[in-house]
């Protein structure tokens, strides 16, 4: 029988646990007087995590067993807290059975929103649809490097490691592969993620003493909202982040607490934001000054509320150094592109260009037209929540204090705006995601909170026609195409597959792979051009990857178009003698089916600039494999050595 599926589902329930232990700890530490909601606590816990990975990455101590000792740390106290407390959670569930019972519709509707839960998270414990660029040349190879050699190290050749993300959501991607293998890498986000963000919500809704027929249909509002997973980068562990944070600034006991512990996890959560993924900064850092900015305008005591803002500024930047160190040794900057572009192509002036250097010359093109559209919705939008605030609402009814609401939908809509700018509107829907589902929930939440108190007078009846007429509105938006469907079916093949215990890499290409390295002497370093470099050892060489050949790459810059041996001389004045590719199937990038990105403006800048440059370095590749000694070649990849030149012997 096969056990891994179910050792996979277990082993996300336990990483949750420990997640939930961890945001414990910091809870004890920063407000022993108050105990937070289990989500909040998780949410916690995610972003200690995420720094304390920051202190690991850049000392070079991650390994298994360390992350392993970690998780069980967690998971312990999560067990000890929760049986300490045992009673409270036994009351909880007490008066929720006895809501059960008093509510038939209640009852019914929590047991299919249960189904829905188990359905998404039971579909992420395998999968079997990932993305062959993005994944298999960065973000399976981060985590796996983590483990085998302590640190994301060195890759100036890795255009992802430089522009993507310091390095968050790699390290909790290290809690899959520690004990399981790349099938599972989806089981942090959107597995546990999705668990976590239900109890944000649910304790956001008891915290504002909301309904439990309310918290429900808001709970059924998140879990209807369809999901595209372009690559393993984190898509809920931002909501979960931003929530958590906003939720913090909304938190009425955080004017009467220490200063110093709002200040830490303020600066928690917006470092673990910002070292996730490199489009969510602007958006945390301008959510972070705005929810400051009113708090300093509406405090009685403007010298205190300066100090918080200093103290949780300087913390977040101490938060996040670690990550920032270990990306300077890698890629040339401490933050991607706020203090420099590093070894990224575009510093060198020649083929690679970046997609916002182009945009102003695509005027009359879609993309610039869209982002035109983009710009005017997002400035209707902020003046409509602006006035709604400080015109409508008033200051009379609500004084200004953290405005957590306002700053939130302020600080994201901005975002979405600069990734599109910075991006040449290149994917924005799938980069804006994270930032604009969080202003969706809220602004249920908030108008929810606003409309409560009306519903609460109506009758049964008429409560629960308000509640299908919310539902059916959703089903709607959702139902479009059948994205919907089509998304849970595909959890529902996950599932199958994985029971079935379908593996993703062959034993055969694994062994492939060991072989091909071991025909390198040991110590040397090995660029790769490779369709899974994933699956290569990186104890015993210093392997770097071009993900996209040019995007990124030590100084005076990989040349481009200018020949073979031009690229050939410049390697081995990096040190570099030892170059693997996987000339079959032209390392997952084949020119005769995505050629077309060079063609289809509509695809943005970004992508055909990356097709262009990619083609010429493969087919750079392709010659040098002929003038220079083939030390290793299975039919699929070869390794040549660079020094040796056929033409000159």
């Amino acid at each position: 029988m096969n056990y891994y599926y179910f050792i996979s589902f277990a082993w996300g329930i336990f990483i949750l646990v420990s997640l939930i232990g961890w945001g414990g700890v910091v809870n004890r530490i920063l407000f022993p007087q108050y105990r937070v909601d289990w989500g909040q606590r998780a949410a916690w816990g995610i972003a200690w995590t995420i720094i304390f990975g920051g202190l690991l990455n850049v000392t070079w101590t991650i390994s298994q067993a360390t992350i392993l000792i970690y998780i069980c740390l967690g998971a312990l106290y999560g067990i000890i807290d929760a049986w300490a407390n045992k009673t409270l959670i036994a009351d909880e569930l007490n008066r929720l059975i006895n809501a059960f019972k008093e509510n038939s519709f209640l009852a019914i509707g929590t047991f299919i929103a249960f189904l829905l839960a188990a359905v998404q998270y039971s579909g992420s414990v395998a999968w079997y649809n990932f993305n062959p660029h993005d994944d298999y040349h960065a973000y399976f190879v981060f985590p796996h490097k983590m483990l085998q050699i302590g640190s994301l190290g060195s890759d100036p050749f890795s255009e992802r490691r430089l522009v993507s993300a310091l390095g968050g959501q790699s390290f909790l991607h290290t809690f899959i592969l520690s004990l399981l293998d790349e099938r599972s890498l989806y089981l942090i986000d959107p597995g546990c993620a999705l668990v976590v963000m239900i109890g944000l919500t649910i304790g956001y809704c008891q915290q504002k003493k909301f309904s439990k027929s309310s918290t429900l249909l808001i709970v059924f509002a998140f879990l209807l909202i369809s999901r595209d997973h372009t690559n393993t980068t984190g898509i809920l562990i931002p909501v979960c982040l931003f929530f958590s944070l906003f939720r913090v600034f909304d938190w009425d006991k955080l004017k009467a607490t220490n200063i110093h512990s709002n200040a830490a996890i303020v600066g928690l959560l917006a470092a673990a934001i910002c070292a996730l993924k490199t489009t969510l900064i602007p958006a945390c850092i301008i959510f972070f000054t705005c929810s400051y900015f009113f708090y300093i305008l509406g405090s009685q005591i403007k010298h205190k509320a300066i100090y918080e803002f200093c103290l949780a500024s300087i913390l977040l930047a101490v938060f996040i150094l670690p990550w920032s160190i270990s990306l300077y040794q890698s890629s040339g900057t401490l933050l991607y592109p706020i203090f420099g572009r590093g070894f990224h192509g575009s510093v060198y002036g020649g083929s690679v260009k970046l997609p916002s250097n182009e945009i102003f010359g695509e005027l009359f093109r879609f993309s610039a037209l869209r982002l035109k559209l983009y710009a005017i919705l997002a400035i209707v939008y902020l003046l409509t929540v602006l006035r709604i605030r400080f015109f409508m609402v008033g200051l009379h009814k609500k004084p200004i204090v953290r405005e957590a609401s306002l700053s939130i939908n302020l600080s994201n809509v901005t975002g979405v705006a600069i990734i599109g700018i910075s991006t040449g509107g290149s994917d924005i829907d799938r980069y804006a995601y994270s930032l604009l589902l969080v202003v969706f929930l809220i602004l249920i939440l908030v108008v929810r909170e606003n409309i409560e108190p009306k519903i609460s007078n109506l009758n049964l009846r008429n409560r629960r026609f308000i509640g299908a007429l919310f539902l059916s509105f959703l089903l709607a938006i959702n139902c479009k195409g059948d994205k919907m469907f089509r998304q849970y079916n595909h959890y529902l093949e996950n599932i199958a597959s994985g029971l079935k215990n379908v593996p993703l890499v062959t034993l055969d290409e694994r062994e492939k792979y060991s072989k091909m390295l071991d025909s390198v002497p040991e110590g040397e370093i090995v660029l790769t051009r490779l369709d899974k470099p994933f699956l290569m050892n990186f104890k015993k060489h210093t392997i770097w990857i071009a993900d996209y050949p040019g995007g990124a790459s030590l100084p005076p810059g990989m040349p481009s178009f200018k020949g073979e041996e031009a690229l050939a001389d410049y390697l081995v004045s990096k040190s570099i003698r030892y170059v693997a590719y996987s000339y079959a199937n032209e390392a997952n990038f084949p020119r005769k089916s995505l050629e077309y990105r060079l063609e289809v403006k509509a695809l943005g800048f970004w992508l055909r600039n990356q097709a262009l440059n990619t083609f010429e370095f493969q087919d750079s590749l392709q010659k040098l494999g002929q003038t220079r000694k083939r030390i290793y070649d299975d039919g699929a990849n070869f390794v040549i050595d660079l020094s040796s030149n056929k033409n000159k012997q």
